[in-house]
Order: structure tokens, then sequence, then C-alpha cells
């Protein structure tokens, strides 16, 4: 066994305690690739143990890396004998002269993760936007801003000023914002008075209009 393998044995000890055991940690030697491992921890992962060869990727991997100088292969994915995803990271060890003797794996069993991440996204889910639209991303959802927003629907649907509308046109904008549950916020019949050039008193009498408690033809005082 090369010396420099011989002095990686007790990280491998070192690292698994450190990454916890969901982490196998496996050295190689390679010189000897029918029975490579010459230390695990952790081996519960892929179902190893001390003495067993290298796999056929590890194979692979090792006629692949002497035609370059690669010193590491990061973040692929592996899977166990019983189907389980395995992130792997390999670091290829070397000697003086550039020849690889050996590689030092770590494995994580992505298993618990991926269930966590599935529950996560589970808890997280939008299944409607009814209400979604009304709030600013990446900001705080203050009142304020869920006003404006609602006001630049109707400006935008309008396709003039609130002010220079007609009073049906007012009326069918009360009606639209009523829809949008814009008047149950704090705030929504002043905003909309000072954006439509109305009394609030004349906004609330446009408001019982819209919900049936007066004709829409019923003209309301200022």
């Amino acid at each position: 066994m090369h010396p420099l393998i011989r002095c990686l044995k007790p990280i491998v000890r070192g690292l698994a305690l450190a990454l916890g055991p969901d982490y196998e940690v496996v050295l190689h030697d390679v010189t000897d690739t029918s029975r490579s491992i010459v230390a695990i921890e952790n081996g519960h992962v892929t179902g190893r143990s001390i003495g067993d060869p290298l796999t056929d990727f590890g194979l692979f991997s090792l006629k692949k890396i002497e035609e370059n100088s690669t010193d590491f292969s990061s973040n692929f994915l592996a899977r166990s004998e019983d189907g389980r995803r395995i992130r792997s990271n390999t670091l290829f060890l070397r000697d003086e002269d550039g020849s690889v003797i050996g590689y030092l794996c770590i494995n994580y069993d992505m298993t618990k993760a991926e269930m966590m991440k599935s529950m996560i996204d589970h808890l997280t889910s939008i299944g409607s936007s009814l209400y979604s639209e009304h709030f600013i991303e990446g900001g705080p959802s203050r009142s304020e801003d869920i006003l404006e927003r609602n006001l630049k629907m109707i400006r935008r649907s309008v396709s003039k000023p609130l002010r220079l509308s007609s009073r049906p046109e007012k009326i069918q904008a009360v009606r639209k914002l009523e829809e949008e549950g814009f008047f149950l916020l704090k705030g929504s019949v002043e905003a909309f008075a000072q954006e439509s050039g109305n009394s609030v008193y004349t906004v609330y009498g446009y408001l019982r209009s819209v919900r049936g408690e007066v004709s829409e033809n019923e003209e309301p005082l200022e």
C-alpha cells in the first residue's frame, strides 16, 4: 500500500463522523482493483465493506483520468443496488509521478433529503392564484402596495384617468375591484375616492349600487 493511501485511512473515520451517517466515505487503493477498498465508513449506504472491488464505474473513471490531469469528479449521480439516489464525489489521489494510486470517495444517500424536499414542496405549493396576483413578488405585502397594484389594473382597463371617466365607467371600475376583493382592504375607499376625484360618500354610493343595495341609476349626493 502506498504511504499516501495509508496516511489517509484515519481521515476516512474523521470525515464520516463530521458528515453524518448518510455519508459513506470510502478509500480505494486502485493498484489492486479486485479488492480496492482499504477503508470505509457508513458502508450501509451502498452495502460495501473493506476488501470489496472497484465498481465498473470506478474502473471506467480510472481509464478516463489516465488520459488527463483531472483531480476530482464532483456531485455526480449514482444509484445503490436497491435504487436509492446517491450524490457522489471522488478525489483522485496521485503519487509523486502523477499516476493515480487511489480514490477518496464521499457518497451521500439523498433519500431523507428528497423526502424532506417533497414535504416542503407540498407545504409551500399554491393551488390558486385568487389572492397571489394582488401581492408584489419579492417585497412586503403592505396594504398600500396592494391598493396601488389594483388601481393600476383599473387604469389599464379604463384606458383613461378615473377622474375623466363617466359615472357608469366608475361604477364598472368599482364592480371590478369589488370582485377582486379590493374593498376589503383598509383605506381602499379613500384610495379610490382620491383616484376618481369623488368624495368617499360617493364611492360608498357606488359600492351600494354594485352590491345591489340601491339602484345604479340612483345618483348619490356629494
